[in-house]
């Protein structure tokens, strides 16, 4: 899709609805629920701000004035006061990580430190690790997740010597925050077959000791051997965590969530889940489409991004994804320049890594494009997103594709002239935009320095461009909350209070609010069933308690998620 057709598809929605406004009195047709007295944002720039959305079928059936709509009304129909709280359609997880934050709630120990969690240093992650490990049977598995090296006393990963200290007994795996990077104790150690000749997973580095050359736990890599020798749950675990993560998106306001690094045992799971009435949130699923689960990419469908598996919308097939680099947190994100702080053991000319050469992703990605599949890559650094335009490039030009709304996955370190060339690409920008608050003091003065810090994902210059883009929360790295995205977007201050180029790079809430909304659903190719309050689209709706265009914007992430309404069932709170 060309840029322009977005607004032109917006306006042409706009248009059919003014007959329908000027006609009702010969308009004679039932409806199941009506709501009024509110303030009904609609995200559509032609209809604005509306008295009343009536539903029928769990569909929008007409938008406009209350005693209009109030004439559709007969006995049957369900009249909901809004009593002047806040309707926006439903938030859409633009990317995030919903099975893994699932299985993670279920049974993982929570590792996290402020401002999400409490960890402050290893000494007290590893007394909860102990506590796990005290009241799991010998042999069995303990694990944790969330842990963050640079925001803990120590300023260091766990080591296997720390894990050891759990337990020798337990194999014990840990996940640092990013997903880039893990440590495992020896017993874990030993399961996988790492030792000192060891070789690198394909997509990283296994560090080892630089004089005695053994492995120190800590291993660099989405794709982790250790983590491959995590048992699975059974299907019921799998089923009753699903049900867990569904009520976390749904409390935050998401009637669709997004799982963003999609095996082919997940995509079963979540079919169970589905056929069990379990999975109670709309899903988009991302098949990954490297290392093992390359060879399983024929299992899934090679249709266009948006197609739903069922009559319902409930599970839905999305884009392909891909790696270009990791996270500059995790020191694996790959820059054009050195990092402002290089780690102790690399030189000061550091730049992070690709998790692949040029050739092989470029490779990859016309494979996956020749087949008409939409693409998702996962570029932090300038330089990875570097790999990847080039990627998008060579394989446009050797098999020329209208529409294809490839994705750059949390587009982190942009550059402007990277940004005009996703626009002439016609590539979509998901920002994750809440890295200006949780990590956004360490990047200012770690990792990036001021003068990059400041400017990291860059919305305003994507706005500016007429580029339209995405926010997400890539949760479980940070919890599902898309007002906390629109907040960052908007007043770009980290946890400090630190201005995180607000001036430069925040945009209004309106142009934030797109970015959960209408614009995430044109990611997805579901832009005419869902992210507006338009006739003929999904009742999927959000009521807040206040009105964001209203409240002090730095009130945004504060206000309280009334109810979740998914297809004209209230699925989360009350009204």
């Amino acid at each position: 899709m060309k840029q322009g057709s977005f607004l032109q598809q917006t306006l042409r929605t706009g248009f059919f609805l003014v007959p329908l406004w000027l006609g009702f009195n010969n308009i004679v047709f039932a409806v199941d629920t009506i709501y009024l007295n509110g303030n009904i944002i609609t995200m559509n720039d032609v209809l604005g701000t509306v008295e009343a959305v009536a539903v029928e079928d769990g569909k929008i059936k007409a938008v406009g004035k209350s005693a209009d709509l109030q004439r559709l009304a007969t006995s049957e129909t369900s009249i909901v006061d809004l009593k002047e709280r806040t309707m926006l359609p439903g938030f859409i997880d633009a990317h995030g990580h919903f099975f893994l934050t699932a299985e993670y709630a279920y049974g993982w120990v929570d590792l996290n430190s402020p401002p999400i969690g409490g960890v402050k240093s290893i000494e007290e992650m590893i007394a909860l690790l102990k506590e796990k490990a005290d009241a799991t049977p010998e042999g069995q598995w303990v694990l944790g997740w969330g842990y963050d090296d640079s925001n803990i006393l120590d300023m260091r990963h766990p080591t296997r010597a720390d894990l050891d200290k759990v337990s020798r007994k337990h194999p014990i795996y840990v996940q640092h925050i990013s997903g880039w990077i893990s440590s495992a104790n020896s017993l874990a150690l030993e399961m996988a077959g790492i030792n000192k000749d060891s070789s690198d997973p394909s997509d990283g580095k296994i560090r080892k000791d630089p004089i005695t050359g053994e492995p120190t736990g800590v291993i660099e890599s989405a794709l982790s051997p250790v983590y491959n020798l995590v048992p699975k749950y059974t299907e019921d675990d799998y089923v009753k965590a699903i049900e867990i993560g569904s009520d976390m998106w749904l409390a935050s306001g998401t009637t669709t969530a997004q799982e963003g690094w999609g095996d082919s045992n997940q995509w079963a799971m979540l079919k169970t889940a589905l056929q069990r009435g379990n999975l109670k949130v709309r899903t988009v699923f991302w098949p990954l489409a490297q290392g093992s689960e390359a060879a399983n990419l024929k299992g899934y469908p090679a249709t266009i991004s948006g197609t739903s598996i069922d009559d319902s919308n409930m599970l839905v097939l999305g884009a392909s994804k891909l790696t270009a680099d990791g996270s500059i947190q995790g020191y694996s994100g790959y820059l054009s320049h050195p990092y402002h702080q290089h780690p102790e053991d690399k030189s000061a000319d550091y730049r992070g890594y690709p998790t692949r050469p040029q050739e092989q992703l470029t490779d990859m990605v016309t494979a996956l494009h020749k087949e008409g599949r939409q693409l998702a890559i996962h570029g932090n650094g300038d330089a990875g997103i570097d790999m990847i335009l080039d990627a998008f490039d060579a394989a446009q030009k050797a098999y020329p594709r209208q529409d294809t709304r490839h994705i750059v996955v949390h587009s982190q370190m942009v550059r402007e002239d990277q940004l005009k060339r996703m626009k002439h690409l016609g590539v979509i920008p998901s920002f994750f935009a809440t890295h200006t608050y949780f990590w956004g003091d360490r990047h200012y003065n770690i990792f990036m320095g001021p003068e990059r810090a400041v400017r990291m994902s860059p919305v305003r210059s994507a706005l500016q461009m007429g580029l339209p883009f995405t926010l997400h929360n890539d949760t479980y790295v940070t919890p599902m909350s898309p007002l906390m995205s629109v907040w960052s977007a908007v007043n770009r201050q980290s946890f400090s209070g630190r201005d995180m180029g607000k001036e430069m790079q925040g945009v209004t809430v309106y142009e934030a609010l797109k970015g959960v909304t209408i614009n995430a659903a044109w990611q997805g190719f579901e832009e005419n069933i869902k992210g507006s309050i338009e006739v003929g689209k999904l009742a999927d709706f959000v009521v807040l308690d206040e009105n964001p265009l209203e409240v002090d914007p730095l009130e945004i992430k504060n206000i309280t998620v009334r109810a979740t309404i998914l297809g004209n069932n209230v699925a989360f709170g009350v009204l």
